[in-house]
């Protein structure tokens, strides 16, 4: 038997981390001066190992988990109202291991980088246009900044005034009804004004095809943004002309139905027609609509779910307490020059300007004491984000009509993007993965959400907070599942993050649209991830069930010892594990390939300074 001692470097001084050279702490070679006879049929065990372990914050897929909340805060006990159902939120998954990591990545980062990628995560997966990009994740230090406590996490909105004019830049709207017309050119969008083609001459048709375009650019701001578009001046003639118009808002759908409309997975297959009127032959999907009909008649529409659990476009009686009507406005001859949505929150109004009277007049507006027939349903979590819809119908008064952009607020987002994971609304990233069919379906099925009973509702709509500011909404954090905030299987950040309890919903400190969360206890920077020493260039047989591959793994090392976790580790077997090399000569050796890893073959990386491998060799026994 012989021992055969390997190391990275003399001695523990250097501790510089992820060195790519052969004597990193993780992975180095030893090359001898001279050749060293390993006999026949020989066996290899480890006899002892001694590493440094930093104090950096290791990750998995086993660990990497949480979810968070914006709504209403739910009462604990599961039954008092509010519950679940009696809100218009839903929780969503946060992984530390984002879109671009791979599945089975170890991440090890020290605790200020793993701060950075907390907020980033949070961020990522925060979908309401408000609250985007405004979380903070900072290292929580004692009073003298030494000693780690864990983490504080800000959450905060772009209020009221933070709106910012973000009236759409020219070509960016798109197709929005099938996409059989997407290499068609119906429309020109320039300068704000949106311009129907009139190449096509009546009767063909050309003339016929549905003209509707969204601009995916910005969302609308739900801290009282506006949305405005001049109808009949002079570069916003449709409704002068008399032309079937639409102005609206929706979310953005990266993909179609099967027959190819751009509407949600779930929505009804088909043109819809309104369920009360019917103002053009065709519509297009809109989270909320505002348009004039062939017959000249204004109506205005929602999204919402039937009984057959897809998503339709419905009219609403636009006669409740809130609105200056009491019956359907005829366009025809009048002086109405412009239209306008304005959100508070879950509320939405509709307006239209009377030029001749020279003010602003409501056509719906939340009314609390009204049916659920004659209001606008709450603005949910599935269409928080979106975006201008405009549509331009063709008719013997004219066919090159247009609409004009004249105001639009969004919030100061810089990396806007729902054409990706995570860069824009709930609906759409989950439309991107495949299942918003069932996760948003789900919610919008909620009933104060798809209302349509003709009763009044319990339900009262939230607003923006006593400030008038932001919305009033309350973050939570789910840290392990929850039967309270359902839908959270696979929670387990409670210890990544430092806190004793799996809800999370009452902040350290608040003031106006400001909540600040702190740790409950400092994060064990130490890591559940098993560790592993490899001998990379012997033939001993391992096999790595995990990875389903042969491996060179030579034995498994625990993490801790029975007075540390982090620092000078030092590990040595009570029963040595002999490995056969199957080598049937005797072999020469000019260098040993040490390496550690995690069970998924990845290098530990979390190891620094000088490690140390002891081998033994021996020939086998008869």
């Amino acid at each position: 038997m012989s021992l055969v001692v390997c190391a990275n470097q003399e001695q523990d001084g250097s501790t510089i981390r992820n060195d790519q050279s052969i004597y990193s702490a993780f992975s180095f070679r030893n090359t001898l001066s001279s050749t060293y006879k390993i006999p026949k049929n020989a066996q290899v065990a480890l006899q002892s190992c001694k590493v440094n372990v930093d104090g950096r914050v290791v990750f998995s897929k086993n660990n990497n988990r949480f979810y968070q909340y914006l709504g209403t805060k739910l009462d604990r006990d599961g039954v008092t109202s509010p519950q679940l159902s009696d809100t218009t939120s839903a929780p969503v998954i946060t992984t530390m291991l984002g879109p671009t990591d791979a599945p089975g990545e170890v991440e090890e980062l020290s605790v200020n980088d793993f701060a950075n990628k907390l907020q980033e995560r949070m961020r990522g997966t925060t979908y309401h246009p408000n609250f985007k990009e405004k979380t903070e994740v900072e290292v929580l230090r004692n009073a003298s900044s030494l000693d780690f406590l864990g983490y504080k996490t800000s959450f905060d909105a772009n209020g009221s005034t933070a709106n910012v004019s973000a009236i759409p830049a020219d070509d960016t709207f798109e197709n929005f009804f099938n996409s059989a017309y997407d290499s068609t050119s119906m429309f020109d969008y320039t300068g704000g004004v949106f311009t129907r083609s009139g190449s096509a001459a009546d009767g063909t048709a050309g003339a016929k095809l549905p003209c509707v375009a969204i601009c995916p650019s910005k969302p609308l701001s739900l801290s009282g943004g506006s949305f405005t578009v001049n109808i009949s001046g002079a570069t916003g003639r449709a409704n002068g002309s008399g032309v079937p118009w639409i102005v609206g808002l929706s979310r953005y759908c990266n993909t179609t139905t099967p027959s190819g409309y751009y509407a949600p997975p779930y929505a009804q297959d088909r043109h819809q027609k309104f369920q009360s009127t019917q103002p053009n032959k065709n519509t297009a999907f809109c989270d909320f609509m505002i348009t004039r009909g062939k017959d000249s008649k204004l109506r205005v529409a929602h999204a919402t779910m039937n009984d057959q659990g897809e998503i339709t476009m419905t009219g609403i009686k636009y006669q409740n307490a809130s609105s200056d009507f009491t019956d359907i406005l005829n366009l025809a001859g009048k002086n109405y020059t412009d239209v306008r949505f304005t959100i508070q929150n879950e509320i939405v109004k509709a307006e239209i300007y009377d030029g001749g009277k020279g003010l602003w007049a409501t056509i719906l507006e939340y009314d609390p004491t009204a049916t659920d027939v004659l209001n606008f349903k709450p603005v949910n979590q599935s269409c928080w984000c979106m975006h201008p819809v405009l549509g331009v119908f063709s008719s013997s008064a004219g066919r090159a009509c247009s609409l004009e952009i004249t105001e639009f607020d969004a919030p100061p987002l810089t990396k806007y993007n729902p054409k990706i994971r995570e860069g824009g609304g709930w609906f759409e990233t989950l439309n991107l993965q495949g299942v918003s069919h069932k996760e948003c379906a789900e919610l919008e099925d909620r009933l104060i959400i798809r209302g349509g009973q003709g009763a009044v509702s319990s339900y009262t709509y939230k607003a923006l907070n006593a400030s008038s500011f932001a919305p009033e909404y309350d973050p939570v954090l789910i840290l392990d599942p929850s039967n309270v905030y359902r839908g959270t299987p696979g929670a387990n950040g409670r210890q990544l993050l430092g806190y004793n309890n799996a809800i999370v919903d009452t902040p350290v400190s608040a003031s106006a649209s400001l909540k600040i969360f702190e740790s409950d206890f400092a994060p064990t920077l130490t890591s559940s991830m098993a560790m592993f020493v490899r001998l990379n260039n012997f033939g001993q047989k391992c096999v790595n069930s995990l990875t389903g591959n042969n491996s060179k793994i030579l034995a498994h090392l625990p993490r801790f010892d029975n007075t540390q976790t982090t620092g000078r580790l030092y590990f040595e077997p009570q029963n040595f594990v002999w490995l056969d090399l199957d080598n049937p000569a005797e072999m020469n050796i000019n260098e040993f390939d040490i390496s550690f890893c995690y069970v998924n073959e990845q290098y530990a990386t979390v190891l620094t300074g000088q490690s140390i491998v002891c081998l033994y060799f021996r020939e086998k026994p008869m």
